[in-house]
Parts: structure tokens; sequence; C-alpha cells
């Protein structure tokens, strides 16, 4: 794993690992069928990035305690839960290095995997009685499912605009991030003034984070495991593709939407789509963007006390700023 994100995680290494008993928890069932899958659910465990907002956030404004972990919990669940959904809407067999649930088994199973895991984020929050963040965890769902559908019509009229993609990515990864800085501050008693500043922070972070990770899609040189252009092969426009198809001719625009449209099954043309999107500034403009937000939140965090827990946050906007090296 990165060695920045490594350092990340330093302020929070006790309270991390007392988070994964908590997680591992939520996982417990009484079907012996479903235990099996979730135990490989948790053998797929990935960065934790989102508990780790969380944990982040509540050090930073408060004492980290058994509401910061139950809601770090349920939170990583519900992620969990949607990141399955993805894998069925998207039809992918690998992530992370391993067979998806809907490949290892059936999407009719990852689809039940799924939903329990949905029902399951919300029953911790509502059995331990954290009724200041019921409202907006179920808000989140509601937008993740919002973002999954417009992101699909968009692919099929192929006419995204800038508008579109930020709502888009606001509702499909940012709106949950920030959750997670809000959240933390909910969980140690932050007031109100001090919740909202951290959900501005989270907004900010979110949306560089979609931002960086659409940028890896034209990176034939990545080194994440994730093969290039597969969002082009599901016929998304995202934010590089978007300014560029923006500063071309009406021709060449029209050119590069048709070869978008039969992409799926022409290497080539993904290659050329890639190539157009460098040449008109693409990339550039997506990395303006993000360079941007982090210093949105970078700004916002630096109103805060200094912190080890704050400089953290401020070094995660550095490694999003920056990307994987």
């Amino acid at each position: 794993m990165d060695l920045i994100f490594e350092d990340i995680k330093k302020t929070i290494t006790g309270e991390l690992a007392q988070f994964k008993k908590f997680y591992s928890k939520g996982f417990a069932s009484f079907n012996f069928v479903f235990d099996d899958i979730t135990q490989y659910v948790l053998t797929c465990e990935g960065k934790l990035l989102r508990p780790i907002i969380i944990l982040l956030s509540a050090k930073m404004n408060g004492t980290i305690c058994k509401k910061t972990y139950i809601t770090a919990q349920a939170m990583e669940i519900l992620h969990t839960a949607t990141l399955i959904h993805d894998d069925i809407v998207d039809g992918a067999e690998i992530r992370r290095g391993m067979p998806t649930i809907q490949s290892q088994w059936s999407p009719q199973i990852a689809v039940l995997v799924g939903d329990y895991l949905l029902a399951k984020a919300l029953d911790i929050i509502t059995k331990n009685k954290i009724y200041d963040i019921l409202s907006t965890a179920t808000k989140i769902v509601k937008l993740l499912s919002e973002g999954e559908l417009f992101q699909i019509q968009k692919s099929i009229t192929l006419d995204t605009t800038e508008e579109d993609y930020m709502d888009i990515i606001y509702k499909k990864t940012a709106s949950l991030i920030c959750a997670c800085t809000r959240f933390g501050a909910v969980s140690v008693g932050a007031d109100e003034k001090t919740v909202n500043k951290m959900t501005e922070t989270g907004h900010n972070i979110g949306l560089a984070f979609q931002i960086r990770d659409d940028i890896l899609d034209f990176d034939k040189k990545k080194k994440t495991g994730k093969s290039y252009g597969n969002d082009l092969r599901e016929h998304k426009l995202t934010l590089p593709l978007i300014y560029a198809l923006r500063n071309a001719t009406a021709d060449k625009q029209k050119e590069i939407l048709e070869k978008l449209n039969v992409c799926a099954e022409n290497q080539q043309y993904i290659d050329q789509i890639i190539e157009f999107t460098q040449q008109h500034q693409g990339i550039d403009y997506a990395e303006g963007k993000i360079k941007y937000f982090c210093n949105q939140a970078q700004n916002l965090l630096e109103e805060f006390p200094k912190s080890e827990a704050r400089d953290s946050l401020i070094m995660l906007t550095e490694y999003i700023t920056v990307g994987k090296k």
C-alpha cells in the first residue's frame, strides 16, 4: 500500500484496529451461506478510507468514542453494499484483484447481499439510537441511486455536461465522503458550526477524490491494478473527456462520440479517444479541478486548531492532489 497513505493512518493506528473489530461484528448472521459470502467480503477489504475519515474527523474535534466506531461501522457496511450493487450494474468480474460477489456466486445473490448489507447499516444506526445521523444516512442511499440512474441515462444520450458530471459524482461519491467528515464531528458532540464546516470539507474532498479516480481511466501506465478505458467502454463521459469535447470542433465532437458509442469492442477506438482527450487538455483541466477542490478543503481544515488528526486530513488532500505514484 502507498507509503503516504500509511502515514495518514498513523495518527489513528490503535483506533483503526478497534474499528476493525466493530466492522467484522457487523457481518454476523445466522445463515451459513451468507456467512461464507460475508467472510469473503471481509477478505476483500479495501483501504477503509471512509472509516479513516470518520475517525480523523472525530479525533480532531473531540475524543473518539463508541458512537464514533458504530457510525464508522455502519458507513463502511453501507459503502460495501453500494460497491456490490455497482459491480452488478457494471457487470464487473474483478474488484481489488479478486472476483466480485456477482461473478463468484451470481448476480441474484449479489443483489440480495447488497440489499441485506444496506438494511444492516441502517439497522445498526437505529438499534444504537444514533438518530442524529439517520436522516443523512437514508438521504445518502437515495442520492447514490439517483446518481447511478442519472449516469446510466447520460451514457445512453452521450450529452453529459460538466454540471451533470458534478451532480453525478456528488451523489455517487462525494455525498458519502462529506457524510463521513460530518458524522465524525457529530459523534463527538461538535457544535453545529463545526459540523457544517466538516461537511463542506468532505464535500470538496469527495469531489476531488472522484475526479482523481476518473482521470486514472485515461492512464495506460497506471499501477492500480485496474485496466484503463473501463469508463469509456461503459460510455461514461467523465470530466477530462467532457472538457476535451467542449473545446473541439463540431465535426471532431461527432467523430469522438460515434467512436465512444461503439468502443466497447474496439480497443483502437479507446486509445484514440484517450489521445484526443490528452491533446485537448482534458487531463490538465481535470487536474486543475482536483487542485481547486483540495485547496478548498485544506483552507477549511487550516481554520481548525493544529493537531495530528487535522494534519492527517490535510495530508489526505495532498495525497489526492498528487495522485498515486
